[in-house]
């Protein structure tokens, strides 16, 4: 009988010390990105490389309370590559919002206008404009969502449409993070 709680409570301090890997958040987004670290990884970062990607964001949670875990990926990008060294001056991050993911966009006011409740996404979109990241919104998605220009959040700038956003952001050297 011993033996088997040794080895249950072997097996619990194996499978806590795993999970322990997973860092919170931080460094660079402190509310938000957890990442693994990884130690023993075959391709090293290259010296003064520059990370400049644009985020598609088109999925939204169900439901009017949950933060967008697409917008967070933005911020797990951050945070893996500053934890591994990588310079924050080189990272050039953008995100394109579109289809249900539009709403995410909304200033709190808007937002509680039509949700009855705040944008659930405000703080992690200011930690991640602070940072740097451009957000664009599909003017088709904002105008086939009634929303108007006015409603959104301050840090999100409207464009004609998501597809010309992609084209523009690609065409200026940012690689596309579907």
């Amino acid at each position: 009988m011993k033996v088997i709680i040794c080895l249950t409570l072997l097996l619990a301090s194996f499978a806590t010390s795993s999970k322990e890997q997973l860092v919170p958040n931080g460094p660079a987004i402190k509310d938000y990105g957890p990442t693994y670290a990884i130690a023993d990884s075959d391709v090293k970062l290259p010296k003064d490389h520059i990370y400049k990607a644009v985020f598609d964001i088109v999925e939204a949670p169900d439901g009017h309370s949950a933060h967008n875990r697409s917008i967070e990926s933005i911020a797990r990008f951050i945070n893996m590559h500053v934890r591994n060294g990588v310079k924050p001056e080189n990272i050039e991050l953008a995100a394109v919002f579109h289809g249900p993911a539009t709403k995410n966009t909304l200033s709190d006011k808007a937002y509680q206008q039509r949700y009855q409740s705040k944008n659930p996404n405000s703080k992690l979109l200011q930690q991640l404009a602070d940072f740097g990241v451009k957000f664009y919104l599909c003017g088709q998605s904002a105008f086939f969502s009634g929303i108007d220009k006015n409603e959104l959040n301050r840090d999100i700038k409207l464009g004609l449409s998501a597809m010309t956003m992609f084209v523009l952001l690609q065409d200026e050297g940012y690689n596309l993070i579907p």
